[in-house]
C-alpha cells in the first residue's frame, strides 16, 4: 500500500517548501519513488562485488524513472534551470546512497557533461541521447597517476594519423595512467583528456571519446582496466585504473566544440592562444563542482537529522535529585550542532544562489569563461561545503556517543562515503587558489592605469580602513549584531585583500622573486583570503534569504539561526523536519526510525519541546 507523505515523513508546509526551493516538488516526486523500491533497504551485509552490484542496480532504477528522463532531456536541450534540477536531485539521491549518486554523477554530468558542452550537436545525438536511454554507460578519464589536479600537465597522447583518419591514444610513461575513474570496471566509454599532438606539436588538452568495452564487457585491445578495490568509502563505485597503449579511435571521436582537426591534419580553434583555449575548457566543466557541493549538503542535513532527533530523545546527567536532562539542553551538544545547522542552511541558500546565475548565464548565452567571478565562487563552495561536512559529521557521530559508531545509524558510513569530497573535482587548497587569484585579478584591474598610485592608494585604505562599534554617544554599529558581522566580514575579507597584493608585491615587483615561490611562501594567507570570501558571499544570501522569507513566523525561525540564539536549540526539531527527508531515508534507529535488524539502537521519537518565553539571544561566531 503507498504511503501518504505525511506517512513518509515528507511535509508541505511554507518552512518545508522555502528551504527545499523552487525545486520542491521534483524532490518530493525523487523521493517517494525511492520509497517505493526495496532497493533502497540500506545493506551492511555485502562484499565488495555485492556492493557495487547492487549500486549498480540503483542506478538503473533511477535513470529509468520518468522525472530523470525529463531532467536529462531539458540537460540535452539546454532548457532554463536544467542544471539546478539536476543539483538538486543529486542531494536527494546523496542523502540515500553515495555510491549511487556519485556514480550517476559520473555518468551523466562527468561524461554526458564533457560530451553535451564540449562536442558538436552530431555528438550529442550520436553518444548522449543513447547513454540517456541506458545503452552503455559511460567515465570520466582526466586525473593521471604523476599530476592530479595539475591537467594542464598531463601526459596521455592523442596524436593524429592523417594516413588513417584516427587519433592514436597511447600513454608515453606510468605517470600518465588515468588513476581514480569512477565505473572503470563496467563502462563501455571514456571521456579521455589527452594532449592532442599534430606533426609532433601539441595543442594542447583535448577530450577524446575512447571505447573501453563492448556490450559483452570484453576490454577493447590496447586497453588495460585495473580494479583499485577497496577504499575507505564509496565501496560501490568501481573506481580503477586505466592504461592505454596505441589504442585507436575515429578522428570524428574528438570533441571539438573548442578546437578540431580536418582530414588533411590542420588544427583549427575558435580561440587563438592555447592557455586561453585551456581555461575555457576548464570552465565549461567547472558546473560539476558545485554538484559536489549540493551532494554535501545532503550528506550533511541526513547527519544533523540523526544527531539532533537523538539530542532531542537521549538524556544523560541533570541537577541533583531530579531526572536527567535531554542532551541538547548541555550546552557544547547544542553549541556544536546548532552552529552546523546554521551553516547548512547558509550553504543551501549560497548554493542555491550560485545554480540561479549559472543557470541563467547558459540561458542568455553567456560563456564561463568569461565569468571568472562566478567560477570562482562554484570553487570557493566546493571547498567550504566539503569540509563542513567533514566537520559537521564528525561532530554528529560524537554527539550520537556509541550509537554514532554504529553503521545502522549512518553516521560513519556517511562520514566515510564523503570524506574524498575534499579530493575529487579538484583538491579544496587548490581549488582556494582559483578564489584568491580571482580577487587579487579584480584588485588588480581596479589599479591597472596606474599600480603605483594603486599601490599608495593600498596603503592609505589600509590606514583608514576601520571596524567602527559603538563608543559614547555615537551611535553605530554593537558588537554582537547582525549588521555589525556583515561588515566585520566585508572588512575581514577587504584586510587580508589588501594585505596579499602588498606580499605579493613586494616579493616578485621590490626584491625580484619568481611568481610561483612569491604564491607558494603566502599559501596560508592565500587561504585565509579565499575563506574569508566564502564566508561573506554565504553570510550574505543566508541573511538575504531570511529577509525575503514570505512567512514571518518562518522569517522569525531562520532570524534565530542566523543569530545563533539560545532558544535555537528548542527549534531545531522544527527545522530539520523541514529539510523533508523520508523516513526509510533516515533508516537510523537512533533517530526513532525503527530498523529490526538493530533493534537494540532505537530511541524513541522525539517530541517538540516548549519553547521558553524571553530567552536571550546571544551571537556565536561565523
Amino acid at each position: 500500500m503507498e504511503q501518504t507523505p505525511e506517512g513518509l515523513g515528507l511535509g508541505d508546509s511554507s518552512l518545508h517548501r522555502y528551504l527545499d526551493g523552487e525545486f520542491w516538488s521534483l524532490k518530493n516526486e525523487l523521493r517517494r519513488a525511492l520509497e517505493s523500491s526495496p532497493l533502497f533497504q540500506p545493506r551492511y551485509d555485502l562484499s565488495l562485488d555485492e556492493m557495487r552490484d547492487l549500486t549498480n542496480q540503483r542506478v538503473k532504477f533511477v535513470l529509468s524513472l520518468p522525472l530523470l528522463k525529463r531532467v536529462l532531456q531539458d540537460q540535452e536541450e539546454k532548457r532554463n534551470n536544467f542544471i539546478s534540477q539536476s543539483f538538486v536531485l543529486g542531494e536527494v539521491l546523496c542523502m540515500v546512497d553515495v555510491s549511487m549518486s556519485i556514480k550517476c554523477g559520473v555518468i551523466f554530468l562527468l561524461f554526458g557533461g564533457a560530451v553535451n558542452n564540449l562536442g558538436s550537436p552530431e555528438h550529442v545525438i550520436k553518444w548522449f541521447r543513447p547513454l540517456k536511454e541506458q545503452k552503455y554507460t559511460g567515465m570520466f578519464a582526466m586525473t593521471e597517476k604523476g599530476h592530479g589536479s595539475n591537467i594542464r600537465g598531463i601526459q596521455t597522447e592523442a596524436t593524429f594519423d592523417c594516413d588513417s583518419q584516427e587519433f592514436v591514444i597511447d600513454m608515453p610513461c606510468e605517470n600518465a595512467q588515468k588513476m581514480y575513474i569512477g565505473n572503470a570496471m563496467h563502462g563501455n566509454y571514456a571521456a579521455v583528456f589527452a594532449q592532442l599532438i599534430i606533426e609532433g606539436k601539441s595543442q594542447g588538452p583535448h577530450c577524446f571519446i575512447v571505447p573501453i568495452r563492448d556490450e559483452n564487457g570484453n576490454l577493447y585491445p590496447g586497453v588495460t582496466a585495473i580494479d583499485m578495490m577497496y577504499k575507505e568509502g564509496l565501496n560501490g563505485v568501481d573506481n580503477g585504473i586505466l592504461i592505454f597503449d596505441k589504442v585507436r579511435i575515429p578522428r570524428e571521436n574528438m570533441l571539438d566544440k573548442l578546437g578540431s582537426v580536418t582530414p588533411d591534419g590542420q588544427y583549427h580553434s575558435p580561440i587563438q592562444s592555447k592557455s586561453a583555449r585551456f581555461n575555457a575548457m576548464l570552465a565549461i566543466l567547472t558546473p560539476s563542482r558545485l554538484a559536489v557541493t549540493f551532494q554535501a549538503m545532503g550528506a550533511m542535513k541526513l547527519g544533523l537529522m540523526i544527531a539532533i532527533r537523538y539530542s532531542h530523545s537521549r538524556r544523560q546527567f541533570g541537577p541533583k535529585g531530579k531526572e536527567e536532562v535531554k542532551i541538547i539542553e548541555h550546552q557544547m551538544q547544542a553549541l556544536r550542532l546548532m552552529s552546523h545547522l546554521a551553516t547548512a542552511l547558509a550553504l543551501t541558500f549560497t548554493s542555491r544562489h550560485a545554480g540561479h546565475i549559472l543557470d541563467e548565464d547558459i540561458l542568455q548565452g553567456r560563456e564561463l569563461i568569461n565569468r571568472r567571478s562566478l567560477q570562482a565562487l562554484m570553487a570557493g563552495l566546493k571547498a567550504y561545503s566539503t569540509w563542513e561536512t567533514v566537520r559537521c559529521l564528525q561532530d554528529c557521530r560524537e554527539c550520537t556517543g556509541g550509537m554514532g559508531y554504529m553503521m545502522e545509524n549512518r553516521l560513519s558510513g556517511l562520514k566515510c562515503d564523503t570524506d574524498v569530497f575534499v579530493t575529487f573535482e579538484g583538491d579544496n587548497v587548490v581549488m582556494l587558489q582559483v578564489v584568491a587569484r580571482e580577487l587579487l585579478a579584480q584588485y588588480s584591474k581596479q589599479h591597472k592605469k596606474n599600480p603605483f598610485l594603486g599601490m599608495i592608494q593600498n596603503w592609505t585604505e589600509t590606514a583608514m580602513d576601520k571596524l567602527r562599534t559603538s563608543f559614547l554617544v555615537f551611535n553605530t554599529d554593537t558588537v554582537g549584531h547582525l549588521a555589525f558581522l556583515l561588515k566585520a566580514v566585508n572588512f575581514r575579507e577587504r584586510v587580508l585583500q589588501r594585505s596579499l597584493v602588498s606580499r605579493i608585491y613586494y616579493k616578485v615587483v621590490t626584491e625580484k622573486g619568481d611568481f610561483f615561490r612569491a604564491w607558494n611562501s603566502c599559501m596560508h594567507h592565500v587561504i585565509s583570503l579565499s575563506l574569508a570570501h566564502v564566508h561573506r558571499v554565504a553570510l550574505e544570501q543566508f541573511t538575504l534569504a531570511v529577509r525575503q522569507c514570505p512567512n514571518r513566523e518562518d522569517q522569525a525561525l531562520l532570524m534565530k539561526l542566523l543569530n545563533l540564539c539560545e532558544s535555537v536549540k528548542d527549534d531545531s526539531l522544527k527545522v530539520i523536519s523541514a529539510f523533508n527527508i523520508p523516513h526509510t531515508t533516515i533508516h537510523a534507529p537512533t533517530a526513532g526510525t525503527p530498523n529490526t535488524g538493530a533493534a537494540e539502537a532505537f530511541s524513541p521519537a522525539p517530541t517538540q519541546p516548549l519553547v521558553q518565553n524571553g530567552t536571550r539571544s546571544r551571537l556565536a561566531k561565523l
